[in-house]
C-alpha cells in the first residue's frame, strides 16, 4: 500500500482554519425531523437511538455521486467495495454482518432476495434525486422487522414544491468519465412532482492490482449506470392525500471474476467478465387525516424487482472459465399504519404488514471442468403487527417504547422490542440518551431453499439449503451524551455501544464436499462512536468522527472479516466568497482482517489506508454553477476487498444549469 502524506494534509487544513473568522451568530442544529424513527417522523431532539442524516445540501456540497460516497462519511459504518466504482458494495454497521443492515428507499426494502445472504448491493445507487439519507444504528427490528440487527439505511427521494425548477448537469474527467443528469420538480394546484434522469459512465481502472496481473497487462474495468425516477403526490380532499414513486436503474459493471487457464493456473485478470443488474421499484400510498388530525392512517404498498446476470466467456490467452447465470429476486410489501394523538404527551402508532419474497436462479458456470448449476426457485411470506408509544414529559424527558411481533412462514414467531429514553438539559445544552433493543434476521431464501449442483469429472456434490435454520438474533444497548459549546456553534458527543448476535449463519461442508447453511456462529461487537462538529461562522463547517469497534468471534469463521478496529473521518466546507464553496472529506481506515484472494490460508491483514477527496463549486450566475472535484487526491493504492483495487486519483469538472 502507498503511504499517504498525513502531515502535509493536516498542515493545509490547519492553515485553512486559521484563516477563518473567529466569531459568528449562527448555531449548529440538526435537521428538525427523523423520518425513519417509526411510523411517523419524530423531532431529532427526541430520538434516543444513534442516527446520522446526510442532507441534500451535504450531497451537493461534497459532490457525492452515489450512495457509496455518502455512506463513507457516516460513523459506525465500514463500506467495502470490490474494486473500483460499480463493484459489489457491502456495509458493515457496528460490526454486524453485511446482510444485517436493512436498506430502504422511501421506506421500501431493497435488500436483494436473490442474494445468498439477502444483503443489498449498495453500488450504483445514484443520488441526484435524493433529498436525504438517514442511517439509524443499533437493532431496529421492533420498527422494521427482519434484517435490522445492525440498523437501517433509508434513502428518501425529493418531492416537488413551489414553482417548477429544472436542473441539467454535465460532468466529465479522467478515467473516461462522463456523467449527465436532468431533473424537474414543482407543485401546481395541489399536485407536486419530481422527475429525474441520470447516466454515469466511466472507463474506470483495473480492478486487479499490479501484483496479480498476467502478461497481458492492464485493462480498464468500466461501469455504466442509468436511472430514471419519478415521484408524484396529490391532495385528494381535506382528509385524503396520495403519492406514487417509481424508479428504474440499469447498470453494467466490468468485474475481474476469478478464473484459471487450461493448465489450471489461477488467472485474476479476467478481460470480459461482467455483472449486469436491473432494479425496478414501484410504490404508492394513501394517507388520511380524521377527527381533527388526531387519527392519521396510511395504507402503502410497494414492489422491488431485481434481476442480475453474470456473464463471462473464455479469454484468448487467459481464463477458460465460462459463466452464464441469471438471478431474480422480488419483494412485495403491504403496510397499514396508524398514528393516534391520544394525549398531548403520547404519540401512539400501530400497524400491520405483509411481505412476500421470491428468488430464482438458473444457468451454468464452467470453472475449467468444475460445473456449477444453480437451480433455485423459492418464495416465502411473512406477517407482522407492531406498536410504539413516543412519550414526552415536559420539555426535558422523552422516551420511545416499540414492540413488534413477526410471523414468518415455516419458522417460529419472533417478538422484538426497543426501549429508548432520553433527557435534554437546555441550560447547558446537554443531551443524554439510552437505548436497549432486540433484533433478528430470518435466513435468506438461498440459505433455506437454495440449490446448486456441482459436477467435477464425474463426481457430484451439491449445496442444499437448510429449511430448519433458525433466525439470527441479537440484543444490544447504547448510552450516549452530547454537549453543545461555543454558544451553540459547536457540538460534541460520544456513544458507547455493545451488541451480541447468536445463531449467525455460515456455510458448512461435509467430508465429500456437500454443503449447507447452519447456525453456528456467535459474535460480540462493542465500541465507541465519538464526534465533534463546529460552525465558527456561517461560511465554515467542520466535523471529525472516530469509531472504535472491538469484535469478538471464533477466529475460524468468516463473519469477523472487514471490521476495522479504528475509523476516522473528517468533513469540512468553506465558502470564502458568496457563491464559491470548497469542501473536503477524508477517511482513514485501520487494518482489518480479510479473506485472501491470491494465497492459501484463512485470513490476512491488509494495511491501513487514507482516502482524501476535495471538491469546489462556483455560482457563475443565478442559473449557472461550475463544479470541480478530485477523488483520491493522494492517489492512495489500496484494496478495500483483498485482491481488488480501488481507483487511483480522478479529476472531474462540470457545469450545472438551473432554470
Amino acid at each position: 500500500m502507498k503511504k499517504t502524506g498525513w502531515g502535509a494534509y493536516a498542515a493545509l487544513t490547519l492553515l485553512a482554519f486559521a484563516a477563518m473568522p473567529a466569531h459568528a451568530e449562527e448555531t449548529t442544529e440538526l435537521p428538525d425531523l427523523l423520518i425513519s424513527a417509526g411510523v411517523e417522523p419524530l423531532p431529532t431532539r427526541e430520538v434516543a437511538s444513534s442516527f446520522t442524516i446526510v442532507t441534500a445540501e451535504e450531497i451537493e456540497t461534497f459532490q457525492y455521486r452515489d450512495l457509496t460516497d455518502a455512506l463513507r462519511s457516516v460513523p459506525g459504518l465500514h463500506v467495502a467495495t470490490s474494486g473500483p466504482r460499480g463493484g459489489q458494495t457491502s456495509v458493515f454497521t457496528r460490526g454486524a454482518n453485511s446482510n444485517q443492515t436493512l436498506v430502504m428507499i422511501n421506506g421500501l426494502p431493497i435488500n436483494d432476495s436473490a442474494s445468498p445472504g439477502g444483503a443489498a448491493n449498495l453500488a450504483n445507487i445514484p443520488l441526484d434525486n435524493v433529498d436525504r439519507i438517514e442511517v439509524v444504528r443499533g437493532p431496529q427490528s421492533a420498527l422494521y422487522g427482519s434484517q435490522a440487527i445492525g440498523g437501517v439505511i433509508n434513502i428518501i427521494t425529493k418531492t416537488g414544491a413551489g414553482a417548477p425548477v429544472t436542473s441539467l448537469r454535465v460532468e466529465g474527467g479522467t478515467l473516461g468519465t462522463l456523467n449527465t443528469h436532468a431533473s424537474t420538480g414543482g407543485s401546481l394546484d395541489g399536485v407536486d412532482y419530481f422527475l429525474s434522469l441520470s447516466r454515469e459512465a466511466t472507463n474506470g481502472s483495473d480492478a486487479t492490482p499490479t501484483r496479480l496481473r498476467d502478461a497481458r497487462g492492464e485493462e480498464k474495468d468500466g461501469n455504466e449506470v442509468g436511472s430514471v425516477s419519478g415521484r408524484i403526490g396529490a391532495k385528494l380532499n381535506e382528509n385524503l392525500s396520495a403519492s406514487a414513486f417509481i424508479q428504474y436503474t440499469k447498470s453494467e459493471t466490468d468485474i475481474d471474476d476469478d478464473g484459471s487457464d487450461a493448465g489450471f493456473v489461477q488467472v485474476y485478470q479476467n478481460f470480459d467478465s461482467t455483472y449486469d443488474s436491473n432494479r425496478l421499484i414501484m410504490a404508492g400510498d394513501l394517507s388520511g387525516s380524521f377527527f381533527d388530525n388526531k387519527w392519521r392512517p396510511k395504507l402503502s404498498a410497494g414492489i422491488t424487482n431485481q434481476k442480475s446476470f453474470l456473464d463471462d466467456q473464455p479469454d484468448p490467452g487467459g481464463s477458460i472459465y465460462l459463466s452464464d447465470v441469471d438471478y431474480k429476486g422480488k419483494t412485495v410489501t403491504v403496510r397499514f399504519d396508524n398514528a393516534f394523538d391520544i394525549h398531548p404527551q403520547h404519540l401512539l402508532t400501530a400497524g400491520a404488514s405483509y411481505t412476500r419474497d421470491e428468488y430464482s436462479s438458473s444457468g451454468i458456470r464452467d470453472l475449467g471442468g468444475f460445473i456449477v448449476t444453480p437451480v433455485s426457485d423459492a418464495d416465502t411470506d411473512a406477517f407482522a403487527v407492531y406498536a410504539s408509544d413516543h412519550m414526552t414529559f415536559g420539555e426535558r424527558f422523552f422516551a420511545t417504547v416499540s414492540t413488534r411481533y413477526d410471523m414468518p412462514e415455516d419458522m417460529e414467531d419472533r417478538f422484538t422490542f426497543t426501549i429508548a429514553p432520553g433527557y435534554y438539559h437546555p441550560e447547558t445544552d446537554t443531551r443524554l440518551t439510552f437505548s436497549y433493543g432486540t433484533g433478528f434476521k430470518t435466513p435468506s431464501l438461498y440459505q433455506r431453499y437454495g440449490q446448486e449442483i456441482n459436477a467435477f469429472f464425474g463426481t457430484i456434490t451439491q449445496y442444499t439449503g437448510n429449511p430448519d435454520l433458525k433466525p439470527e438474533k441479537s440484543k444490544a444497548w447504547e448510552v450516549g451524551v452530547e454537549q453543545g459549546f461555543l454558544e451553540g456553534r459547536g457540538l460534541a458527543g460520544v456513544t458507547w455501544f455493545d451488541s451480541e448476535v447468536e445463531d449467525a449463519i455460515s456455510i458448512e461442508f461435509d467430508l465429500v464436499g456437500n454443503s449447507s447453511a447452519v447456525n453456528v456462529d456467535k459474535f460480540d461487537a462493542k465500541g465507541i462512536e465519538t464526534f465533534i462538529q463546529f460552525k465558527p461562522s456561517p461560511e465554515v463547517t467542520a466535523r471529525i468522527d472516530y469509531t472504535l469497534t472491538i469484535f469478538k468471534a471464533d477466529p475460524f469463521v468468516t463473519t469477523m472479516t472487514r471490521r476495522p478496529r479504528h475509523l476516522i473521518g473528517f468533513t469540512g466546507s468553506w465558502e470564502p466568497v458568496a457563491g464559491t464553496v470548497l469542501s473536503t472529506n477524508v477517511q482513514w481506515v485501520d487494518i482489518y482482517r480479510d479473506i485472501p484472494r491470491d494465497s492459501f490460508g484463512f485470513f490476512l491483514d491488509p494495511g491501513p489506508y487514507t482516502v482524501v477527496n476535495i471538491a469546489g463549486s462556483h455560482k457563475l450566475t443565478d442559473n449557472v454553477t461550475l463544479t470541480a472535484r478530485v477523488n483520491n487526491l493522494l492517489d492512495t493504492r489500496y484494496e478495500p476487498v483483498n485482491g481488488l483495487e480501488a481507483a487511483g486519483i480522478e479529476a472531474l469538472a462540470g457545469v450545472v444549469f438551473t432554470f
